[in-house]
């Protein structure tokens, strides 16, 4: 059985036709950002939607993650406004409220709602302890933040200092399930203008596409896999306009709806499988006084954080909003829990404990790849934290087993030291090991903390830049930089294993298919207590 539309013309026909439509672009017919609509639209995006006869050789540069400084057009299709229109539309908000709007109540949060620039904005005093301390998730937060000054801001205009500049396009269709409940997931990723030390801020907003045909198993993401296979074959005017397309427009032909849709930031959804997750749009945040070399003052640290757009009936007239409204940080469990200074009255530090032991067994993968390396998603959801903190009491290695003169959690280290032992793993694996690998699924572990780090087993974390000290690094806190350069972790080992997952991928449904209703009967089969494996690896990074 195949979905796929019926003129399956060859490979070369579609790369001849989209190379014709790139040299009108060149002369002066392509359209700018934002113009792509209607019917015009959806004919281009089904004309262009034509399958490859053959896998192809991945360019991760241009198939796996576009920049500014790699395809400039193509960034320039991705200005920020043009986004937050696009899911303002989509969501049918666009009555009660605009970009600017959204953008500024957005990050109102991060003031106190005494001094917020809207009153009727979600804020981060909302939530407290029993001590007074502001909490998300339960867990404390820092609050306020230097960042909520950006309710203020105009991001959008290229001459103020806190434009937000697209940086980045990534692919990342390795984070599709193996059962194809959906189909990966697509990002853009901005950087405020003015990224000096004291004074960067970051936004990457994590589509997840739904399948059309979950009832076809993985088999049906295949034309987004050809999709960004077919990339580089392009020239730079075409490959900028097929992105736009592929995000604001989607592969009509296939089914496929846009990427930009608020549906897909949002909440958990109930689908065929049950209850899962969308996508969700990240910060990493740092406008705070700098310290000493390599370090922050007390209060702001690089932070990053979690947010999910919800369709809110709160504007005028009971009118429906859109919100970017905060969320625990998947993934991240608060690092006390890991510790000795969490409350022990406080009955999540027992259940903690109990169910991280079904996270040791994903931690502690035989496999040499960093990809396998995984938390246990069952209930990690009551234990994640309301920020990740890029500092060293955020590093769970360091809270289980603290520097000279601190008090160890003996209690967590024994339970993983004998539950080591019921795998067979504890000559292979110390406690100690199980921890860092955890740290390395945090953001903060990701982007800063886990560089480098032993992991056991001779892995090895790897680093954004081997050649520098942690503390001289340019990569610092981030993988993609502000001037679109990438860190090494990325270019040496992210995107190869990416890279490797979709041509693998292409190759395993060359013949075209797009339904595999048995594979997908039984991958749907599998229990609902953990995330299903995507054909990656990994599942958040």
């Amino acid at each position: 059985m195949s979905l796929r539309h019926p003129s399956r013309s060859p490979f070369i026909a579609a790369v001849m036709y989209l190379a014709a439509s790139a040299s009108l672009a060149a002369c002066g017919d392509a359209s700018a950002p934002g113009e792509l609509s209607g019917g015009e639209a959806e004919e281009l995006a089904v004309e262009s939607g034509q399958a490859l006869s053959a896998p192809l050789d991945i360019d991760a540069q241009r198939s796996l993650i576009l920049t500014k400084a790699t395809d400039p057009l193509a960034m320039a299709r991705f200005p920020l406004q043009l986004v937050l229109d696009q899911l303002i539309m989509r969501a049918g908000t666009g009555d009660q409220q605009t970009a600017l709007e959204l953008y500024r109540r957005w990050w109102d949060f991060f003031n106190h709602s005494t001094e917020a620039q809207f009153p009727d904005a979600i804020h981060c005093d909302e939530q407290t302890d029993s001590e007074g301390f502001h909490t998300l998730n339960g867990f404390r937060i820092a609050c306020p933040r230097r960042e909520g000054r950006l309710a203020a801001s105009e991001p959008f205009n290229p001459s103020s200092p806190d434009f937000m500049e697209p940086l980045a396009v990534v692919n990342r269709f390795d984070l599709a399930p193996q059962d194809g409940s959906h189909c990966g997931e697509y990002r853009i990723v901005y950087g405020k203008k003015s990224a000096g030390q004291a004074d960067r801020n970051l936004i990457i907003l994590e589509a997840q596409l739904p399948n059309p045909h979950p009832e076809c198993g993985v088999a049906a993401c295949l034309p987004v896999a050809e999709f960004w296979a077919r990339l580089p074959t392009l020239d730079a005017a075409a490959r900028a306009q097929e992105l736009e397309r592929f995000f604001t427009v989607g592969l009509l032909d296939a089914g496929f709806g846009p990427v930009l849709h608020p549906d897909n930031y949002a909440d958990a959804v109930h689908g065929p499988a049950g209850r899962r997750g969308t996508g969700q749009i990240r910060t990493n945040q740092f406008m705070g006084n700098p310290g000493a070399p390599g370090q922050v003052q007390a209060g702001q640290d690089w932070q990053l954080h979690e947010f999910k757009l919800a369709k809110v009936f709160d504007g005028p007239n009971g009118e429906p909003r859109l919100h970017i409204k905060p969320v625990p940080v998947k993934e991240n469990p608060f690092a006390d829990l890991f510790g000795v200074n969490f409350d022990p009255s406080d009955p999540r530090k027992a259940s903690f404990m109990d169910d991280f032991m079904e996270s040791v067994d994903k931690l502690t993968t035989l496999s040499s790849d960093i990809n396998d390396i995984q938390l246990k998603g069952s209930t990690q959801d009551l234990y994640n934290a309301g920020e990740s903190i890029v500092r060293s009491d955020n590093d769970y290695a360091l809270q289980l087993e603290p520097p000279v003169n601190f008090p160890w959690n003996f209690e967590l280290r024994d339970r993983i030291g004998a539950e080591l032992v019921r795998l067979g793993r504890d000559t292979i694996f110390s406690p100690l090991d199980v921890a860092a690998r955890a740290t390395t699924q945090s953001c903060a572990g990701c982007h800063q903390l886990s560089d480098g780090a032993s992991l056991g087993n001779g892995v090895t974390w790897p680093r954004k830049e081997p050649e520098k000290p942690v503390d001289e690094q340019e990569f610092r806190f981030v993988h993609v930089r502000e001037d679109g350069e990438l860190s090494q972790a990325l270019t040496h080992s992210f995107l190869p294993h990416r890279d490797g997952v979709l041509e693998a991928f292409l190759a395993a449904h060359a013949d075209g298919n797009t339904c595999s209703p048995a594979a997908a009967a039984a991958a749907f089969a599998v229990e609902r207590d953990e995330p299903v494996p995507t054909l990656g690896g990994s599942t958040t990074h």
